[in-house]
């Protein structure tokens, strides 16, 4: 994913923070909409530089994260994990049959969280700038 970028600040480790404008699903297009009446914001992300910027600079970023397989990871697997735990032991009682649900959806939320710390771990989805504007 790309999107443009001002840079706000240079960090002494080598990267650069900067600031990027939040997209909706809507895009702001408000004329052809009706108007939802909500402002952009931005987000202050660091990224990684290995050409030279300066504070104001308009650059591009680049990202793969991966947002649908993260989304699937965060939203779908508890719940996958839940239906599975207590549909898989029908001749349990209902009770011991909500317990191993809900010991399914712990599950999910470990691996959300355990996934969560590994791509942090490993930079993956990092922001890296491309090229200045």
């Amino acid at each position: 994913m790309k999107q443009i970028a001002t840079v706000t600040r240079i960090m002494d480790d080598g990267t650069v923070e900067v600031a990027v404008a939040r997209q909706s699903a809507c895009g702001h297009d408000c004329e052809n909409c009706g108007g939802c009446g909500s402002q952009s914001s931005s987000l202050a992300v660091r990224a990684v530089s290995r050409i030279a910027v300066e504070t104001g600079d308009r650059v591009e970023i680049y990202t793969d994260n991966r947002v649908l397989g993260y989304a699937a990871l965060v939203y779908l697997l508890p719940v996958v994990l839940f239906l599975a735990g207590y549909l898989i032991f029908p001749s349990l009682t209902e009770g011991m049959r909500y317990l191993c649900g809900g010991c399914g959806f712990a599950l999910g939320i470990g691996a959300a969280v355990l996934c969560d710390r590994l791509v942090r771990k490993s930079g993956a989805g990092s922001y890296q700038i491309i090229r200045k504007m």
